[in-house]
């Protein structure tokens, strides 16, 4: 499995793609921007967006992008805005997580399970 990370925070991006490597036993990447990952040729299974505000394109025109090139792909928008979530699913992410807590342990049994 591969999974992409596109998270603007570097302490955060890096926790996370640790634990999900380690947990799901997976090869994760991990980006700063949107931007950045479409860059590449997306060559991953799946996807944990983060709604960054930080360049010129959000998270939800990032998971737009991603998904007119991976068709097939599993989405996972993640924002700490509750009004955000439909925006993360409207843009065609197949999930969308609130963060409040304990996110990795919601990313490895979201992820986990496809």
């Amino acid at each position: 499995m591969r999974i992409c990370i596109i998270h603007a925070r570097r302490p955060a991006r890096e926790v996370l793609t640790r634990a999900l490597a380690v947990r799901l036993n997976a090869e994760v990447d991990a980006y700063q921007y949107c931007e950045d990952a479409l860059a590449t040729s997306l060559d991953y299974d799946q996807f944990v967006v983060y709604n960054n505000f930080r360049k010129k394109m959000s998270g939800f025109g990032g998971v737009k992008r991603i998904r007119n090139r991976k068709p097939t792909a599993f989405i996972v928008g993640v924002t700490s805005n509750p009004n955000f979530t439909e925006k993360f699913i409207s843009a065609g992410a197949d999930s969308a997580l609130l963060r409040a807590g304990n996110e990795i342990a919601e990313l490895v049994g979201t992820l986990g399970q496809r």
